[in-house]
């Protein structure tokens, strides 16, 4: 039986945050928990090829850009310096919002981040 301790829920977060493209997937194996990163040119030792269909492991989809959308509108909304909120949530309007709210709190707020990442973590486990 899968120890669910053993699972390591920032991997996990990254996994389902990835919304770059399909060269490469997160998988997980189902009977240890561990996540692995596999691109279709170094397979998961980052060495050998290897088809995805020919591992025995589950691959970790992506969560919708939506989901990500709100969870940062929520996290924009209950920043107490209101000058920084609606900073943030302005990045949020339009096309290419993720990007802009990244940007926003990476280069402009880094103080940010480590709270961030605490709640998108703990929302997505």
């Amino acid at each position: 039986m899968l120890d669910l301790g053993g699972i390591d829920v920032g991997e996990i977060a990254t996994a389902l945050a990835d919304q770059t493209d399909y060269e490469h997937r997160w998988l997980i194996d189902p009977r240890t928990g561990q996540v692995v990163f596999w691109t279709s040119d170094t397979g998961i030792d980052g060495e050998n090829p290897v088809e995805i269909d020919e591992l025995d492991l589950i691959p970790v989809d992506p969560l919708p850009s939506y989901v990500w959308f709100q969870d940062m509108a929520e996290f924009a909304d209950g920043i107490s310096y209101s000058a920084v909120g609606r900073r943030l949530a302005q990045s949020l309007q339009g096309r290419g919002a993720l990007r802009r709210f990244k940007n926003q709190a990476y280069e402009h707020h880094p103080e940010l981040n480590s709270p961030w990442h605490t709640l998108r973590d703990v929302v997505r486990a």
